[in-house]
């Protein structure tokens, strides 16, 4: 087990920064360097949190000696060649969800990474945000009985929509983690999938999709996303999961932290569970997820949590929705 994994990032838009932020947090994590293709945006993460070197072109930093392993933080349809890079070059990643925006990507990502043999995790992040851990484990202690269906609800602020959705389909741009979080939950297997879109904004993608589920024990798991929240709302996303089931009914809410700020700029609600800033770092489920992977590379073992099987099911299930709604029919798996 080696005492320090020094890590490189690559891609720096928000959420990018976000890594930087929690990996400086970590003990037994170094950031040695980061790449954006945009050279001030390299430069200006570098200088902001203290990281010696700063790339434009991701193969100098995958081939970095001095760094040990990448998180990759990109665009999600470009996230095929900063991993075959990166597998080729024998570094270990992190790859943010969805793992691509195509099955065809998905399969050459991992092509890549089991011909490499690297260790390799997708970011699906609610299997560690701890409240969905615990519905987890609650349904693998049998405290929830058979379940009749589950619920899950992921809206973003319209503001969010003119980012994504010219490029990435609601469904697999933020429907991916519900329809995982769903089936790992469930512990069972999707047969049937339905998908329902509404168009209210000039996108290429719907703005408002609902996945329809059916599982080989006849549960249902039905998820609500999309991008049409006023860009007043006080929190980034509202997003809920409700579990039906023989021995409880189980609710999340975010945000639901009941922590409010009432100040002259207006309402806030503050995220105290993904990626709260502390500081200059982040902690929170992303902190929480960073850390596992490290630990992971420095005992030399594959990550357990997050299978890319399963990443890649999500993916296929997300897109399975959205050729429904075209047909206008269910689609069997």
């Amino acid at each position: 087990m080696v005492s320090l994994v020094r890590f490189g990032v690559i891609g720096l838009g928000d959420f990018g920064e976000r890594h930087v932020q929690a990996l400086k947090s970590i003990r037994g994590v170094e950031v040695v360097a980061v790449c954006s293709r945009t050279r001030s945006r390299a430069e200006e993460v570098a200088r902001m949190y203290g990281v010696k070197k700063w790339y434009t072109d991701r193969e100098k930093l995958v081939r970095d000696s001095e760094v040990d392993a990448v998180t990759i933080a990109t665009a999600d349809d470009d996230h095929v060649e900063p991993t075959i890079l990166a597998a080729e070059a024998g570094k270990p990643a992190l790859l943010e969800k969805p793992m691509a925006t195509t099955l065809e990507d998905a399969d050459k990502i991992i092509s890549a990474v089991r011909k490499s043999g690297i260790i390799f995790m997708v970011g699906h992040i609610l299997r560690f945000d701890k409240r969905y851990r615990m519905v987890y484990n609650m349904a693998r202690e049998g405290r929830l009985g058979r379940i009749g269906s589950m619920y899950a609800r992921r809206i973003g602020r319209q503001r969010a929509a003119s980012i994504f959705l010219n490029r990435v389909s609601a469904p697999v741009q933020t429907g991916v983690h519900d329809i995982d979080i769903i089936r790992w939950i469930a512990g069972r297997e999707v047969v049937q999938v339905s998908g329902f879109a509404t168009r209210r904004m000039n996108y290429k993608y719907p703005d408002i999709f609902w996945t329809v589920m059916r599982f080989d024990d006849g549960s249902l798991g039905v998820v609500e996303n999309g991008f049409m929240l006023s860009d007043s709302y006080p929190h980034f996303i509202d997003s809920q999961l409700e579990v039906i089931s023989e021995k409880a009914t189980v609710q999340i809410l975010t945000p639901g932290e009941y922590f409010s700020v009432y100040s002259v700029e207006g309402v806030d609600k503050p995220d105290v569970t993904y990626w709260p800033k502390m500081d200059t770092h982040a902690e929170g489920a992303l902190r929480d997820e960073l850390e596992y992977f490290a630990r992971c590379v420095a005992e030399g073992r594959q990550p357990e949590v997050i299978p890319i099987e399963d990443a890649k099911r999500a993916l296929e299930i997300a897109i399975m929705a959205m050729r429904s709604a075209e047909i206008g029919a269910s689609v069997s798996v």
